[in-house]
């Protein structure tokens, strides 16, 4: 009986140990570098001034790359950027990686600004839709672990292909029906734009975007906001101040859009994933995807 117990015990203290939080931190992770368990997948892009080449002059011990901009995690679909290019697609690119579903994968983004950020947001929000739930983001990023003194290494990838299997999750994706619907107040659900006001109010227009302005109904929420000036993230009351400063409300949850689902990604992991605000959906594609039709209506926010 003793045995039985303390088998039980085992399981469930290896459980909670290995439980993935939406963020680690430095110390954190200096920590846990040699468990097994754990995949570093720094991601380091053009938007932070890195790439592949910076990532092998330095880098954290063990880490892999996959720059986000050019790895392939997302794609243009029909003429629309920014898109979730398919399961399959996914499985072989984080497999190819070395990433099994064992794995508690720790995204380490440059940690520049907050653009920067959502690189990393909108990685983890991909790992969630394909039903992996061990995963999270190193605050601060890459550049939180060289203010910290902490070890680095240089040097090349060292990949040993895996085999990942997702499980697609719709929970966290918008489609476009439910967009429409939102924006007609027919299903709960309030729209939430994470760009610059100037983009919200139609001043400025990205180059991929057919028309300025936004989807009408919607709420702005920038995602610089919840970004401190150190590039982490703000904590979960700052956040739900910020949420109650913008007079979000909805009956049901929220889709967050913007250009085309990298900003709507951190602030659909600022609310989601650290206030623990219910029903946060992100819509994929965002306003991309929704100016391609000439018909979907857009006003000046």
């Amino acid at each position: 009986m003793k045995k039985i117990i303390s088998t039980i015990f085992f399981i469930f203290f290896a459980t909670s140990v290995f439980s993935a939080e939406p963020l680690v931190d430095v110390s954190w992770l200096n920590k846990n570098l040699n468990n097994k368990k754990i995949f570093i997948l720094d991601i380091r892009n053009k938007i932070d001034n890195g790439s592949y080449e910076t990532f092998k002059l330095a880098h954290i011990p063990g880490s892999v790359h996959s720059d986000y901009l050019k790895g392939g995690w997302r794609a243009e679909i029909k003429g629309v950027v920014g898109q979730y290019p398919g399961t399959k697609h996914l499985e072989q690119l984080i497999g190819g990686l070395g990433i099994d579903n064992s794995k508690h994968v720790v995204i380490v983004y440059g940690g520049a600004n907050s653009t920067d950020f959502g690189s990393a947001a909108r990685i983890y929000w991909t790992f969630k839709t394909l039903g992996h739930q061990e995963v999270s983001i190193l605050n601060g990023g890459f550049n939180a672990w060289q203010k910290a003194g902490l070890k680095t290494e240089a040097g090349e990838n060292k990949i040993t292909p895996s085999k990942f299997v997702a499980k697609f999750d719709k929970k966290y994706l918008a489609d476009y029906k439910e967009v429409r619907d939102a924006r007609r107040d027919r299903n709960g659900y309030t729209l939430i734009d994470a760009r610059p006001v100037e983009f919200f109010k139609g001043e400025k227009k990205f180059a991929t975007i057919e028309r300025a302005g936004t989807i009408p109904t919607a709420k702005n929420l920038q995602e610089s906001a919840l970004i401190d000036t150190n590039s982490s993230i703000k904590s979960a009351d700052e956040i739900k101040q910020l949420v109650k400063a913008a007079d979000l409300k909805a009956k049901k949850g929220f889709v967050t859009f913007c250009n085309t689902g990298h900003w709507a990604a951190t602030v659909w992991f600022g609310l989601s994933e650290i206030a623990k605000v219910p029903n946060v959906k992100m819509y994929d594609g965002s306003m991309a995807h929704w100016t391609i039709n000439p018909k979907n209506e857009v006003i000046k926010g």
